[in-house]
């Protein structure tokens, strides 16, 4: 999974490597002068001081242009990588095949989407290029050092090794603990969220305090959770710091004994001080990077979740010139882990531009009913014809379809309309509106650019189910679904709309209604009782 999220961004990843070595080769060419520089100063070296200003004011302009390059290419791959990949894992989730429920709850499908990305994003543009600089770092430093110290350079390694053992005792804890940590964060998203969305569910069952509680009880979970990363974090940063300070200490003892014992020289003294922080800098960086390497493998696993949904069919749209008549041949359907099946052997036609009401007691499969003809769930055994063709993603295309509940998303109400059909004018809109007997909004201070909030929020649940109704109109298509997207209308109103509905549409389209009220039932050329 982490190779093929690497390989879309594996160009700009090398940009970031190059440049990172470019600040390595002047890094360590800064050691070089510096130590040249003093050997001059205390007359060791007679080479020109004029020259080795200049070039110590050219590595130095260096150092600055690569830092500067590194930050704006590092902040520019992120933003760009961080966006290609919540697009395409957003996608897959949105093209991903329902079976009656989601494989996650939406909180934590943000989460994965939001938070998860952005971890991975880091580990690729960020840590990974890193790690790589930091190694060469390592080398091109150690190799500088041993020139000059042989022995110096191993006792250093030596140091750094048991430092970084000590503190690799705590990572398989830490990798655990950042999974349960993950998991928590998720659960916290999932219970705001949910909450959030049904408020005022919350406030008329006084249930707020009980809310507020379990999102305490969660949060104290994390906190405890979080204070044990790092707990053992913080000792293996310990063990890492010991061994940082026991080199720097041995190097400047060895410089020390050195000059006195004159075998070292003062810019060689001067070289040690800088070289033993660029060998034992990178080491300290790399087990820095390996919590981070744990915490990123983590949200490489929850992605990888996400991208293991199982997709739809992919194929162009077929759709029909006009009403397509519906055959239900003999299909069985139940959702996973239900004892009975909605149906059994079940069987029927609805003919091409008729108008069928479909009435019922709740529960006994209407909606599922509809969710089988538009493909969203597939019969275990049987097969359903739309126009002849078996249905499948592919056909969804001839269907305009009103779901039940307020569907409205945040935004105006011209956005919402024209999510169906981006292609229409605002005369196709208006005629619309009138059809779903929703003139109101022609009334409204702004009109069609009155914005109404989530779900809807600022329209009464009657004038949603309307702009709703209005909006799936606009879309074209042979067959028209209401699934009681009348319930919240008054009786007269209902009316008008299902008599425009089928003035406008019967023989041309096949029309479904679902509904518990008898209403429809005169306008209907058949009724389908389940």
């Amino acid at each position: 999974m982490l190779r093929r999220l690497f390989r879309p961004v594996r160009g700009r990843v090398l940009v970031s490597i190059l440049i990172g070595l470019v600040r390595i080769a002047a890094s360590l060419a800064f050691v070089w002068i510096s130590k040249s520089l003093v050997d001059i100063a205390t007359g060791v070296s007679d080479a020109p001081l004029g020259t080795h200003v200049a070039l110590l004011a050219g590595i130095l302009f260096l150092q600055i242009a690569t830092n500067v390059a590194a930050s704006w290419w590092e902040n520019v791959n992120v933003v760009k990588t961080q966006t290609q990949l919540r697009s395409d894992f957003f996608a897959r989730v949105m093209y991903s095949r329902w079976n009656g429920r989601e494989a996650f709850h939406s909180g934590d499908t943000v989460n994965r989407l939001e938070e998860d990305i952005r971890i991975v994003v880091d580990l690729l543009c960020t840590r990974f290029p890193d790690v790589i600089v930091t190694l060469c770092q390592l080398l091109a430093a150690s190799w500088y050092l041993l020139t000059l110290a042989p022995k110096l350079v191993w006792l250093l390694l030596l140091l750094m090794a048991v430092a970084v053992v000590g503190s690799r005792l705590c990572f398989k804890v830490v990798r655990r603990l950042t999974a349960d940590i993950r998991t928590a964060d998720s659960g916290i998203q999932q219970h705001m969220q949910e909450n959030l969305l049904n408020r005022i569910v919350v406030l008329t069952l006084g249930a707020t305090q009980k809310v507020l509680a379990a999102l305490g009880y969660r949060q104290d979970a994390l906190v405890s959770l979080s204070v044990r990363r790092q707990n053992y974090s913080a000792v293996g940063r310990a063990f890492m710091g010991l061994g940082f300070l026991s080199g720097y200490a041995t190097a400047f003892l060895w410089g020390v004994y050195g000059i006195r014992g004159g075998t070292v020289t003062f810019g060689m003294m001067t070289a040690f001080l800088q070289l033993v922080g660029q060998v034992q800098r990178p080491i300290a960086e790399l087990a820095r990077h390996v919590p981070a390497f744990i915490h990123a493998l983590t949200s490489v696993e929850r992605l990888e979740e996400l991208a293991a949904l199982p997709q739809e069919e992919a194929g162009e749209p077929v759709v029909f010139p006009g009403a397509p008549e519906i055959v239900v041949d003999h299909v069985t359907f139940a959702y996973p882990d239900a004892e009975h099946p909605v149906f059994r052997d079940f069987s029927r036609t609805f003919g091409a531009g008729t108008l069928t009401a479909v009435m019922g007691a709740t529960g006994e499969g209407k909606t599922t009913l509809i969710r089988l003809l538009m493909a969203l769930l597939q019969p275990s055994e049987g097969r359903i014809l739309i126009g002849g063709v078996p249905s499948s993603p592919a056909t969804r295309a001839n269907f305009m379809y009103v779901p039940q509940g307020n569907t409205l998303l945040s935004g105006t109400i011209r956005e919402n309309l024209l999510l169906a059909n981006p292609a229409a004018d605002e005369e196709r809109m208006k005629e619309v509106l009138r059809l779903a007997a929703a003139e109101f909004v022609l009334d409204l201070p702004e009109g069609l650019d009155t914005v109404c909030s989530e779900k809807g929020a600022g329209l009464s649940e009657g004038q949603a189910q309307r702009i709703a109704i209005a909006r799936a109109l606009l879309r074209e298509g042979g067959v028209l679904i209401l699934d009681e997207s009348t319930s919240a209308l008054d009786g007269p109103t209902e009316a008008r709309l299902l008599q425009n509905i089928s003035a406008a549409y019967k023989g041309r389209k096949t029309l479904i209604i679902i509904s518990h009220r008898e209403s429809v039932l005169p306008l209907a050329d058949a009724v389908l009782k389940l």
